[in-house]
């Protein structure tokens, strides 16, 4: 039976109707030129046709002996998980309020924990496919796998596999002890494994109250200096809008500079969010804080082989320069703190850190402290130009989870040379969230001005960066999003980056 991470089980254990854990894509086709018949109608009956693999095979089990687990299903009937949907001649705007609607649900634990839905009847003739999965049973790093296994790099290719095909998983990964008698023999390393966690814990809360009193480098202490930017009534509703930046260039500017394209990704992002709160009258004198998962090694126990962590941004005043340093430099002793701790160790932190907010909200949401600003998230993508059934990927759109300790989260999946942004949140925390998208477009645009002088430019994209919109926002203040096809290309691989960011 597969074995679940601390962080797997605080994901079941601790949800809420404000706080569902579902994670997924949003993909938008191009149906081939002369398709013959329905799209989406011919696309939805092959997708029926696939059965599950794991992670996408398994279920909740409870026991009134054990911890709950997830254990594979047998055979398992997916026709009340994949779904065909025709809207009324809709904008991207109405779409994405639909896939809002659809992504705030919990997931029923009954059965198997995704669900996916074929939709059609876009105003330019697209079909999107939307599909949530509970993020106990998979990380963002591994849902970017099942993407890249699941879609063509041959526009001619006409097999149809599914999101849901599965993963291949390490052999070593949650193996299931065969009787009492071992579970026995177990226990002993078992609990020895877990006090060496806890004793690695406190040495790590240490130093970063040594930190907290100037006395040391590690990361800062959790819950401290935090500001209440970005904070709103706690809310099951949920608002999104995205934008994409020029991955190629990001690279070499970033290369340029010393920096990675994560590095530039969280300070366009930090001068965005500063222009967004000083426009609205709510700026900050302390530096907001950003919680982001980065990846752990692959023997890391459980669905989710991450840990969030939490560090500051740049200072409110600071020039592009400043702000870029501070962050090179936090996200730097980041990865130095981390060497020197076990993945049990960080992978218990992040559980405690973050179930400590959902418990108090439970209670009482004023008094739910704040752990973060927002999160940020880079769990890699797509190097190339991805097809399926023939049809164009025009775009994979991250929609992940605000977890407790914030309201806002913002997901980044490369594909091909486009960075694209996924903006996730609570509507009353961020108000009118396209316009962080759009802020953040401009953001990078001064970066590179500032930055670029003297760096080679890169070559252009060969499609055109998608307008952003709004879930919340008015139809009226939206553009139609003009995308087109790009030419086929090699087989979309997952795509290298210099740093080793993971969604949560």
């Amino acid at each position: 039976m597969p074995a679940l991470s601390a962080i797997d089980l605080a994901m079941f254990l601790l949800e809420t109707p404000a706080r569902p854990f579902n994670i997924g894509p949003l993909v938008l086709l191009q149906p081939p030129e002369g398709f013959k018949g329905n799209f989406a109608d011919k696309l939805h009956a092959k997708l029926l046709k696939r059965p599950p693999g794991p992670p996408f095979n398994y279920r909740f089990k409870q026991s009134l002996t054990r911890l709950p687990s997830v254990e594979p299903m047998t055979d398992p009937d997916i026709r009340g998980h994949v779904h065909r949907m025709t809207l009324e001649n809709a904008t991207m705007d109405a779409l994405l309020k639909e896939v809002c609607a659809l992504h705030e649900t919990q997931l029923d634990r009954s059965g198997l924990l995704w669900q996916f839905h074929v939709i059609d009847g876009l105003a330019d003739g697209r079909v999107a496919l939307y599909g949530k999965a509970h993020h106990g049973i998979i990380d963002g790093r591994t849902f970017v796998k099942a993407v890249t296994l699941w879609l063509s790099d041959d526009p001619k290719d006409k097999v149809v596999r599914a999101l849901w095909d599965g993963v291949p998983r390490s052999s070593s990964a949650g193996r299931e002890r065969a009787d009492m008698v071992q579970q026995l023999m177990s226990a002993g390393s078992q609990v020895t494994g877990a006090l060496l966690s806890a004793a690695s814990l406190y040495g790590m809360l240490a130093q970063q109250g040594l930190r907290a009193l100037s006395l040391g480098k590690d990361l800062p202490l959790p819950y401290l200096k935090v500001s209440a930017a970005f904070d709103g009534a706690l809310s099951p509703k949920r608002s999104y809008a995205y934008c994409t930046l020029p991955l190629t260039e990001m690279k070499s500017l970033g290369k340029a500079r010393g920096a990675t394209v994560n590095d530039l990704l969280l300070t366009a992002l930090d001068m965005a969010m500063q222009q967004y709160l000083r426009k609205r009258g709510g700026a900050h004198k302390e530096p907001l804080v950003a919680d982001m998962p980065v990846a752990l090694a692959e023997d890391a126990k459980g669905g989710n082989q991450i840990a969030v962590l939490q560090f500051p941004l740049g200072k409110a005043g600071a020039s592009v320069a400043e702000r870029l340093a501070a962050i090179r430099a936090e996200t730097g002793q980041l990865k130095e703190s981390l060497k020197t701790l076990s993945s049990d160790t960080v992978m218990l932190y992040t559980t405690l850190v973050h179930a400590v907010p959902l418990l108090m909200e439970m209670v009482a949401a004023q008094a739910a402290p704040r752990l973060s600003n927002l999160m940020v998230s880079n769990p890699f993508g797509l190097a190339g130009q991805p097809y399926l059934m023939g049809a164009a990927v025009e775009l994979i759109l991250p929609v992940s989870v605000v977890a407790a300790g914030h309201k806002l989260n913002v997901t980044a999946v490369s594909l091909g040379e486009r960075l694209q942004l996924g903006f996730l949140a609570m509507p009353e925390a961020v108000p009118h969230i396209e316009e962080l998208a759009r802020l953040t477009e401009q953001a990078y645009e001064e970066l590179r001005a500032v930055l670029g002088e003297g760096v080679p430019a890169a070559e252009p994209a060969l499609a055109p960066a998608p307008r952003k919109t709004s879930a919340g926002a008015s139809r009226k203040a939206q553009r139609k999003p003009v995308v087109q096809a790009p030419a086929a290309r090699k087989r979309a691989t997952p795509a290298k980056r210099n740093s080793r960011p993971a969604s949560a």
